[in-house]
């Protein structure tokens, strides 16, 4: 309950701040140097070696806040419907804001997903995946200030209730909730928050999720990633460089554990290989032939501790494809796409939203 009133409190500040952001400008639906909104209805169609094919919409929108800020980035709005052969199925909204001549930065996404995945269990008598289905419920919040020339400090708010039921026997099931209050330190000093073709952006983040808000398991997540962008002679094409590292600390519930596989590192899709902690680099060359299409190419290797099994614990796992992006909101700079990716007796397909770091 107090979880849909925060909801629907922020969404209602929302709604009183947007028609007040659009009064300075016309509302478009295509994108104009003239217009305030650049609004682009994206199909989704993509495939999982564990979901299956995935059909669905990603309709989203940019804009200012405030026409007259000629400092802050572009905001964005946008939503996100996607249902799988293996009926998996979720629905998010997802907004970030930029105001104040970016003195400020804000994030908001919420959601609903009914998600069904595996993960591998070592088992000595019968190894092999386990698949689970989990209903969960997400909503979070973020606000950074800018606090002194290209570093911001921030706070944040996280809710989730994950209902997972493994398909073990005749089912072993589990309701968790889970509140957590964070921070995050930002150091940016990239020359685009959407397509950076030089500088880079270091983030620290660290979430608590303690006994007092009633927490069924209490932990700590610790999270660093450093991103540097380096613009190559030809002035159209980017190297992009990643090091990311996630730390978890005391009483990790399943769900709070991380995975390979995702932006760190592409290729793997089963699941296979979670533990508290993972620790990834990876590069990518960004091409630019043309004014709209792109190409990408992507190596990258990871690794987790404290893992689920034991055979995994510190094993070196590459992963590398090739990708293309094509630019849909040209004046900002933002692009869709989609990667292909191997890893070690692996594979993925994953639909891009804008670049992977």
């Amino acid at each position: 309950m107090k979880f849909k009133i925060l909801f629907l409190l922020v969404l209602l500040l929302m709604l009183m701040e947007i028609p007040n952001s659009y009064s300075q400008g016309d509302i478009a639906v295509a994108d104009s140097s003239e217009k305030n909104i650049s609004f682009v209805p994206i199909p989704y169609l993509n495939y999982d070696r564990s979901m299956g094919f995935s059909f669905g919409a990603v309709p989203m929108m940019m804009y200012k806040l405030n026409k007259q800020d000629t400092i802050s980035p572009s905001s964005i709005t946008g939503a996100i419907g996607i249902y799988t052969t293996e009926k998996t199925w979720f629905a998010m909204v997802f907004n970030k804001f930029y105001f104040n001549e970016d003195k400020w930065r804000a994030t908001l996404f919420g959601g609903r997903g009914n998600i069904n995945f595996q993960f591998y269990l070592d088992h000595p008598l019968s190894p092999g995946y386990i698949d689970y289905n989990t209903v969960a419920d997400i909503f979070m919040i973020e606000l950074q200030r800018r606090i002194v020339k290209d570093l911001y400090l921030g706070v944040n708010y996280t809710y989730m209730q994950m209902d997972t039921e493994f398909d073990i026997g005749d089912g072993i099931g589990q309701t968790a909730y889970f509140n957590g209050l964070g921070g995050i330190l930002s150091y940016d000093v990239r020359d685009d928050v959407y397509y950076p073709r030089k500088g880079l952006i270091v983030n620290l983040k660290y979430s608590s999720y303690p006994s007092f808000l009633a927490n069924d398991f209490v932990s700590d997540k610790i999270e660093l990633d450093y991103n540097h962008f380096l613009s190559m002679k030809n002035e159209k094409d980017v190297i992009g460089l990643r090091l990311y590292g996630g730390f978890g600390i005391g009483d990790l519930n399943f769900n709070q554990q991380f995975v390979i596989g995702r932006n760190d590192i592409r290729g793997y899709t089963q699941g296979k290989y979670r533990g508290n902690q993972l620790v990834a680099i990876q590069g990518e060359y960004r091409m630019n032939p043309w004014k709209k299409l792109g190409f990408v190419g992507f190596l990258g290797f990871a690794t987790v501790f404290n893992a689920v099994n034991e055979s995994d614990e510190g094993k070196i796992l590459p992963g590398a494809g090739l990708g293309f992006r094509y630019m849909v909101f040209p004046k900002n700079k933002m692009n869709v796409g989609m990667d292909f990716a191997v890893g070690d007796g692996d594979w993925g397909i994953y639909f891009k939203i804008g670049e992977t770091f």
